[in-house]
């Protein structure tokens, strides 16, 4: 079935979708963060490919701790995933205000507030606790231009980005339109966000150690930093009682050499550090460690 031939059945998702997160939009945090623990943990008792692939790699990383303390980070792990998801409802559809009163801290905030006049700045964003409030606290400091990696559907490529456009944000696509925006944005002094842990294409990533593993890790931080000057950060938004607590803070002045591999080293190193204060609450879901021409990890 052809994309297009798909799109009726896409639209009527999305229509489902919607409708879901009326409803859920009425649930204040807690109860919508229930309800993602109790989705995850089905999704963990099951067989489907997020399991499989957040256990592969959970296995992979942590080969040094016994299998019990290992399923029950996979279990966790899909758990937090789950409430990211459920906590899209109240993202994407309660006011800016009621969005607000979720902040219960932020640390590092001058790291981009008190740059330079006109200096552009990229923050890297990994998937860690959830990184769309990140999206949303960002957009209160100025606005945003996220990057973001396109579905196969037109359909939801459209309401992902309407519903982060909510927020303030200006989202740019993975292709070259996507990255003359970007580039646009931070030679006029803009604040970019780029998420460096999804699985890139071959053809745009370079193999970097991530956890003493090789690692396909996108090149795109490694492009835009040896075209403009600008200043480099890491963010995240960790799930805390009630809320989320912000972090800003400083990366390796080496994600700016001209080696893409040495920039790609310093993003998986500044991931690390992170992914180390609540492993559980990073999502374990991308096929990071499959490498062309060698062996498939995830087949099993």
């Amino acid at each position: 079935m052809t994309a297009s031939h798909a799109e009726p059945g896409v639209r009527l998702g999305i229509a489902l979708a919607r409708s879901l997160a009326r409803v859920l939009a009425w649930f204040g945090l807690g109860p919508l963060r229930c309800i993602g623990t109790f989705a995850g943990t089905l999704v963990s008792l099951g067989n489907s490919r997020v399991a499989k692939v957040t256990g592969v790699n959970v296995d992979l990383v942590y080969g040094d701790k016994d299998q019990a303390w290992r399923r029950r980070l996979v279990r966790s792990s899909l758990q937090q995933t789950s409430m990211t998801l459920f906590e899209a409802a109240a993202l994407w559809t309660w006011p800016l205000r009621r969005l607000a009163k979720l902040l219960k801290g932020v640390e590092g905030e001058e790291l981009l507030t008190r740059r330079a006049l006109g200096r552009g700045a990229i923050v890297l964003v990994p998937h860690f606790g959830n990184w769309e409030y990140l999206g949303y606290y960002l957009n209160t400091l100025e606005t945003l231009t996220p990057l973001y990696q396109r579905r196969r559907s037109r359909s939801v490529n459209q309401v992902l980005a309407a519903a982060r456009d909510r927020l303030g944000s200006r989202s740019a696509p993975d292709s070259v339109a996507g990255l003359r925006q970007l580039l646009k944005a931070l030679r006029a002094g803009g604040l970019l966000a780029i998420l460096p842990d999804q699985v890139p294409s071959v053809d745009s990533a370079v193999a970097a150690p991530f956890f003493g593993r090789p690692a396909l890790t996108m090149s795109l931080v490694s492009k835009l930093l040896q075209r403009v000057d600008v200043d480099v950060v890491v963010g995240t938004a960790t799930r805390v009682a009630g809320g989320f607590t912000i972090r800003l803070e400083a990366i390796d002045d080496a994600v700016r050499d001209a080696d893409p591999a040495v920039c790609a080293h310093a993003i998986n190193v500044a991931i690390e550090t992170v992914v180390a204060r609540a492993p559980a609450q990073y999502q374990w879901e991308y096929k990071r460690f499959r490498l062309p021409n060698e062996p498939d990890l995830y087949r099993q």
